[in-house]
């Protein structure tokens, strides 16, 4: 991408059609060596337009190296309010970031409130398979280590994850089945 610089520029644009082109020509594009700047600036930014912007067109997004290049970025990114810029792309995705349940449990039990609202949201938006003592893990922890500022956030994340957990059992009935003695409903020759 040659205007790397220019769509930077653009995109901090408070006019909403040059935002929208400089998005438009990144989608068509397809290059995603951008993206990490991209993040940098949700990390730095409080203009709600660019945030706005640049987490609709980040969730857009579905190649894997970018869950790579967003994890690496929020692991590392420092306390505050880019780091829920951040989330708000996990759970506003089409991308499956169930394997990294434990780290949204950490920023949930040990960030600012800001965050740790971004991160019961997209636990409770998880929708791939977990294992299930991964997640057991989880509701140990969040009730273990649950604080009087972020006990109402558990509220939904808890039974979110006990539903989870309820569903992998039924998965797990409905594959195995037992044949009664009498079993008239198919038989073999």
């Amino acid at each position: 991408m040659e205007n790397k610089q220019d769509i930077l520029k653009q995109l901090s644009s408070n006019d909403m059609d040059i935002v929208r082109g400089a998005i438009e020509q990144i989608k068509q594009e397809g290059d995603i060596s951008i993206v990490p700047e991209l993040l940098d600036i949700l990390l730095q930014s409080q203009d709600t337009n660019i945030i706005t912007n640049l987490t609709a067109l980040l969730s857009d997004v579905k190649e894997s190296d970018f869950k790579t290049v967003l994890m690496d970025k929020l692991i590392n990114a420092p306390e505050g309010s880019g780091k829920a810029n951040l989330l708000r792309i996990c759970w506003e995705s089409a991308i499956d970031f169930s394997e990294y349940l434990d780290v949204f449990v950490d920023m949930l039990l040990h960030e600012d409130f800001i965050t740790a609202l971004e991160a019961s949201t997209v636990i409770e938006n998880l929708h791939g398979n977990i294992p299930e003592e991964k997640i057991h893990i989880a509701i140990q922890r969040l009730k273990s280590e649950s604080n009087e500022d972020n006990a109402f956030l558990l509220e939904g994340t808890i039974p979110h994850l006990e539903e989870m957990l309820l569903k992998e059992e039924e998965d797990e009935e409905e594959h195995h089945h037992d044949h009664g003695h009498d079993c008239s409903c198919h038989c073999h020759d």
